[in-house]
């Protein structure tokens, strides 16, 4: 007989595998994201260009990550409910799989930002007046982290509305199975 409900261990099981993804996507977020280059001026900098297309690259590739940790957590929550049932548990998986993909968005945040972190004050004391800087990696649109959860929301809505058009399941919700003898 199987269990109706996540175990402690699958719950923190989850919720390792997913800050893991984080710590990783962080890592590509790092990796992938365009450097802003800063011109300085006394002690003060400026984008070298005139609109740098690097700080909406550099959350764009965030969100991206975002949407594809929220694919892959909704997915690994689905392999460890794989062999119970129930709705209580469908909506348990949901619930654990958004506070997983909470905690994966804020270790993605977390691990590029340390990563493409500049200590800005001693580079524009080595480049000097007229020289220039690499603006450090940082996320300017905090609402993308919201994309993690929000992609498990949609995909595991999907998958279950999905699930009843191929299977219906029989009740005051089902859809009439009409054949030819009844008409």
């Amino acid at each position: 007989m199987t269990a109706r409900v996540l175990s402690r261990v699958d719950v923190v099981g989850l919720i390792a595998v997913v800050a893991g993804m984080g710590a990783l996507l962080g890592i590509a977020w790092w990796s992938w994201a365009p450097r802003v280059v800063l011109d300085v001026f006394g002690d003060a900098t400026f984008p070298a260009e005139f609109q740098p297309g690097g700080y909406i690259a550099d959350d764009g590739i965030a969100a991206l990550a975002c949407m594809v940790g929220g694919v892959l957590t909704i997915a690994v929550a689905t392999l460890l409910a794989r062999h119970r049932s129930g709705t209580a548990l469908r909506y348990a998986t949901l619930g654990w799989a958004l506070l997983a993909g909470a905690v994966g968005a804020l270790v993605l945040w977390w691990t590029g930002s340390q990563l493409g972190a500049v200590d800005l004050d001693a580079a524009i004391a080595a480049a000097g007046d007229g020289g220039q800087v690499e603006a450090p990696l940082t996320l300017r649109m905090p609402g993308v982290l919201v994309l993690w959860p929000l992609a498990s929301a949609v995909v595991f809505t999907l998958a279950s509305w999905l699930a009843w058009v191929i299977r219906p399941v029989s009740g005051p919700m089902s859809r009439p199975v009409l054949d030819s003898a009844s008409q």
